[in-house]
């Protein structure tokens, strides 16, 4: 009896043994930073020089701030209470979204340096040769054939859901780690909108003619309840499949951020970048060049655009749930941009939509009860 109770406890020891020795002692962070970042170093920066060791230490530090970003997302999702298929596809979709990401804040970085290359790449020394001129020669009068004028044949109007789905795939494809939708109003007039901060459109989206945006104001729902009462509605979330053949381009729109005019516009912008924190010096000092209108440099507008697609891959990255300082830097740094470059539609759209994010919120204090 006494030898059956040591083997069963001997068994016992190196079942346990086993089992222990087979769970790793420690659970290794996920790491994606060579799937975001791997091969994306531009040949420009291969062989840094004085004149380009500041950009190079930007690039680098914001890239490893993307990869940073989407290694805190996939710790996150770990613990998540989800299915292993949905874990796979949301672990795919985040590293593939901050690839995105990367390479297009390097693909802004080449575009800088290249600019800068073609403002010195200038010899006085090679001489202007000016091509000789062409003689004309005069033909005879013939007469010429009557070509009857086409006749403009007026498309069919495209059924209702397709052509939302066309409006929606147009700035889905722009932005797809952002959640759209599109709905028709009873009045015919369409609106677009995106949750990413209570209906704001980012910069750098272009918006297909004949749709409105929302105005701005804190709202909280889902996509759906943003558009509000519509007809028919189109949604898009992160990895839906766009239908092939719809994705060609649209006429843009000129006017969709059209908004009533800030008061003060430039003051105020000046007044709002002046020593905010996360924004640098050169964000207030283009604010008041250009709402001066005195002129900027386009090598000083190349390196706002760096802060701010820099901001905006950030902001990207912490969705759904934005840091609202970095929002607010967003904002600002997109109204400065837009100011800077006589913009000034598009300047009032994002301060307005700063201002309304950053007012006060009303309360009950000294109400009556």
């Amino acid at each position: 009896m006494a030898i059956f109770g040591r083997n069963t406890a001997r068994q016992r020891l190196k079942r346990a043994t086993q089992r222990a020795l087979s769970v790793p002692m420690f659970d290794a962070p996920p790491d994606c930073t060579p799937w975001v970042i791997g091969g994306l170093w531009p040949p420009e920066l291969e062989t840094v020089t004085p004149a380009t060791e500041t950009v190079a230490e930007h690039l680098k530090n914001d890239v490893q701030r993307i990869a940073s970003s989407a290694n805190e997302r996939l710790r996150a999702l770990r613990y998540a209470d989800l299915p292993d298929s949905a874990r796979r596809a949301e672990e795919v979709r985040i590293i593939d979204v901050a690839r995105s990401y990367a390479v297009q804040r390097v693909e802004s970085t080449i575009r800088q340096l290249r600019s800068a290359a073609d403002d010195f790449d200038t010899d006085p020394r090679i001489p202007v040769v000016t091509p000789p001129p062409v003689e004309s020669h005069v033909v005879p009068d013939e007469a010429e054939p009557v070509v009857a004028e086409p006749v403009a044949i007026q498309p069919e109007p495209e059924p209702g859901d397709h052509h939302l789905a066309r409006l929606l795939e147009f700035v889905a494809r722009q932005e797809p780690g952002l959640r759209w939708a599109v709905g028709e109003r009873e009045d015919g007039t369409t609106l677009l909108v995106t949750d990413l901060a209570d209906g704001w459109i980012p910069p750098g989206v272009a918006l297909p003619a004949g749709v409105e945006l929302l105005a701005p104001a804190r709202r909280r729902g889902r996509i759906g309840e943003l558009l509000g009462d519509v007809m028919r509605s189109a949604d898009y979330h992160p990895g839906d499949l766009f239908a092939p053949g719809r994705g060609e381009p649209r006429t843009e729109s000129t006017t969709a951020r059209e908004l009533p005019r800030v008061d003060d516009l430039g003051w105020k912008l000046i007044e709002a970048t002046h020593w905010r924190d996360g924004l640098p010096r050169l964000v207030h000092t283009l604010a008041k060049a250009g709402a001066a209108h005195t002129g900027v440099l386009d090598a000083e507008v190349d390196v706002l655009r760096v802060h701010s697609d820099t901001a905006r891959y950030q902001l990207m990255a912490q969705y759904p749930d934005v840091d609202s300082a970095l929002l607010s830097n967003c904002l600002l740094l997109a109204a400065t941009e837009a100011i800077a470059v006589g913009d000034e539609r598009s300047a009032n759209y994002h301060f307005a939509w700063f201002e309304a994010l950053n007012a006060p919120t009303s309360t009950q204090w000294g109400a009556a009860p």
